[in-house]
């Protein structure tokens, strides 16, 4: 009374008996192995001589209708003379990523983890969280020994925070971040390093080589000095650009620095309209004039009448911000040179340094308007990124967590990589 489906599952063994503890939710299957079957290594695949004896093996295979099934069999051991040692004979059925599955329940487990929390998987299929995390690291190692990245023409970079803690005394900031590589033709994570210094973009442009270097045509990125370097020494011909999402951050951080100074000149001249500026108002002052209440829209006018500064501190932000609806890079540096006219006429100093800085990088703000191209898909993983770390209550693991982030976010998974015969192929 042994289903075909058991009969038919386990390659080159046979079933004895069959078993059920109804009471205890688990079903019991004992094989023996067929005189057919290969004597080889679990490693390397050499034939196996001079028998070591046998040893007995319980795996877990995938549960029949909520019951845990439990396979049970003799396993063979015998000397390899390429490993120059005993091993353990090779079992087609057997998870290459835990002794203690069965291949096809171990896939389920990765296909589960893949969009669940190691926790919640565990807890669905009783099973030990730890097991389930090392078959889940395991996997995905092998997984990437098996990943290929695909051909890149337009790439974002941009860095996110992975840990708070030092690995040891004295440790760079730099190095609890990632860097994060994102195709923007197909919208998917492509890699990811750690670390945000030079070296982290400098890991990526040498493992896809100087040939697929030379593919990439525009590199979207923040201004971030190592990110530049980096792109400059292995993509010399490729377009960077300057990200607009960032640009308009540190602009409004001088708008911000600005709306300081003339809080503190204001604190001693009007405490009334010092009020207006200060504390929740100071975010009014940041925010799109279309965006705004009827309410806060007041507001600024009411600041903007009793005192001409803030009046211009408006004018250049909602000037600067139509900049980027501009077509054509000409029209957008005619917008550019009337707000520096501004800023100076005002002699508003943190807008002023902002200013030279942007400036003296024109070039690649210049090179937004013809790639028409940004990190804003970036942005959008890196909320993805910290989705992942609270689901999973952080992590410690940091190899781990950058194989997860391509997993969830990437190609590192099921639906682009699949297997066969025990083996990943894309």
């Amino acid at each position: 009374m042994i289903p075909r489906f058991l009969r038919n599952s386990f390659p080159v063994f046979e079933v004895l008996d069959l078993k059920e503890w109804l009471s205890e939710g688990r079903i019991e299957l004992r094989l023996r192995a067929k005189d057919s079957k290969d004597f080889c290594c679990h490693r390397c695949g050499q034939d196996l001589v001079a028998s070591r004896g046998k040893h007995p093996v319980k795996l877990l295979g995938m549960p029949i209708m909520g019951l845990k099934l439990e396979i049970h069999f003799m396993r063979a051991k015998g000397h390899c003379s390429r490993c120059k040692k005993a091993r353990s004979e090779r079992i087609e059925f057997i998870s290459p990523e835990s002794p203690h599955l069965t291949q096809d329940y171990s896939w389920w487990i990765g296909r589960l983890t893949e969009i669940a929390p190691v926790s919640r998987v565990a807890e669905l299929l009783d099973l030990e969280a730890m097991t389930v995390w090392r078959q889940d690291f395991s996997r995905l190692k092998r997984l990437l020994q098996h990943y290929k990245i695909p051909p890149l023409t337009h790439i974002s970079v941009d860095e996110v925070y992975a840990r708070s803690k030092e690995k040891f005394a004295g440790e760079s900031r730099t190095e609890r971040f990632f860097t994060v590589i994102t195709d923007l033709k197909t919208r998917k994570v492509v890699w990811v390093s750690e670390s945000c210094a030079k070296k982290g973009l400098d890991q990526f442009f040498i493992l896809i080589g100087p040939e697929a270097c030379s593919k990439i045509e525009a590199i979207a990125m923040d201004q971030h000095a190592d990110y530049f370097a980096s792109a400059a020494e292995f993509c010399a011909n490729a377009i960077v650009v300057f990200d607009r999402f960032h640009i308009v951050q540190n602009f409004e951080e001088a708008i911000n620095d600005t709306r300081k100074e003339l809080f503190e000149i204001l604190r001693r001249d009007d405490s009334t309209i010092a009020e207006l500026a200060r504390g929740q108002n100071r975010f009014i002052f940041l925010e799109k004039a279309s965006r705004r209440s009827k309410k806060d829209q007041s507001l600024i006018e009411e600041v903007g009448r009793r005192n001409k500064k803030f009046l211009y501190l408006e004018l250049i932000k909602e000037r600067f911000i139509d900049m980027f609806n501009q077509q054509t890079s000409e029209n957008a540096r005619i917008i550019f040179e009337e707000v520096g006219d501004w800023i100076w006429q005002m002699g508003l100093k943190p807008l002023m340094d902002w200013y030279r800085k942007l400036d003296k990088n024109w070039i690649y703000v210049h090179n937004y308007f013809y790639t028409k191209i940004s990190t804003g898909i970036s942005e959008a993983f890196n909320n993805v990124i910290k989705t992942v770390k609270k689901r999973a209550y952080g992590f410690r693991n940091m190899e781990y967590f950058r194989l997860k982030i391509m997993q969830v976010s990437g190609y590192l998974n099921s639906r682009f990589i699949t297997f066969n015969d025990s083996t990943l192929m894309h």
